[in-house]
């Protein structure tokens, strides 16, 4: 690529020398000037040309190895994806075989059935068998057992696992609340009585006793809200103090605490509000009514 620019100017330079008596030695100084400006843009073009080359050469490499991770990738997620058939069919059948197992558990008898909690039951009757519990009829009447607190042998036979067991428990508590909710949208959907009974016609003592038990309707509800949230989010809530007595005197619920940012707590601080409400009719009805209640 360099020879032909070479030639060129050497053939110039010669004829140069040929016509020097012809030429004013200004001008010949110029050419020469020209001439070595011209040699040194050839050499920098050869040089970026070099360069080029050598990038060129590494992108080529660089993309064949994009292209081998690439291929391993592929590779790897297609038995990622066998792994994950392969697992759920285990899963499939080990599911099969413990409902089996569990089925096959109802109608076993035990002359003396010893308990790890240290219960002692006699001629004893498996009747129901869950992921979290065991039914059992025995002498003195019925019982129902966590699996957890049966015994070694009933545990591996029912195909016992914790972490089953949690997520049994979270599923029916959160199956719990939406039935409560339910229950809640068609009270407040239902249309009011035509002849509605007056609250001056009630006695003071009924009034109260309404209240209370609606106040122990509305710690029911938010205990079961709260139990539901926090087999929801156990990380978020791990560690925190509540009272099931009380819940509305929860920190978890005070102004200070509650703005943990916790998904779902506004719907407990809204129960939190009618408690609060309910207890401040009580109060106002019935001072002496609080005294059991601690109001927070």
């Amino acid at each position: 690529m360099t020879k032909h620019p070479t030639r060129t100017l050497s053939a110039t330079a010669a004829a140069l020398l040929l016509l020097g008596g012809c030429v004013k030695k200004s001008e010949y100084d110029a050419l020469q000037i020209e001439n070595q400006s011209l040699q040194t843009s050839v050499d920098q073009t050869n040089h970026l040309l070099v360069q080029s080359q050598a990038d060129l050469s590494t992108l080529q490499v660089q993309m064949q190895q994009f292209l081998t991770v690439q291929a391993q990738l592929q590779k790897n997620h297609l038995a990622l994806t066998r792994s994950q058939e392969e697992f759920n069919a285990l899963k499939t059948q080990f599911d099969q075989f413990r409902t089996q197992r569990r089925s096959a558990m109802v109608g076993k008898k035990f002359p003396v059935l010893n308990l790890d909690e240290g219960r002692v039951l006699r001629d004893a009757e498996i009747t129901a068998v869950s992921a979290e519990h065991l039914s059992i009829r025995h002498a003195d009447g019925l019982v129902k057992v966590a699996l957890a607190k049966t015994t070694p042998a009933l545990r591996w036979e029912a195909c016992y696992g914790p972490t089953e067991a949690r997520e049994k428990s979270g599923e029916n508590l959160l199956v719990k609340t939406r039935e409560m909710q339910a229950r809640r949208v068609r009270e407040q959907a239902s249309p009011p009585l035509k002849n509605p009974v007056p609250a001056a016609a009630m006695s003071a003592r009924n009034v109260v006793e309404v209240l209370r038990t609606q106040l122990a309707s509305q710690r029911q509800s938010l205990n079961i809200e709260y139990q539901a949230l926090a087999a929801k989010k156990p990380f978020a809530l791990r560690g925190v103090e509540w009272d099931s007595a009380h819940p509305e005197a929860s920190p978890l619920l005070n102004t200070l605490s509650g703005s943990r940012a916790v998904l779902g707590i506004s719907r407990l601080q809204s129960q939190r509000s009618a408690i609060l409400g309910t207890l401040q009719q009580l109060r106002e009805l019935d001072p002496a009514a609080l005294l059991n209640e601690q109001n927070p």
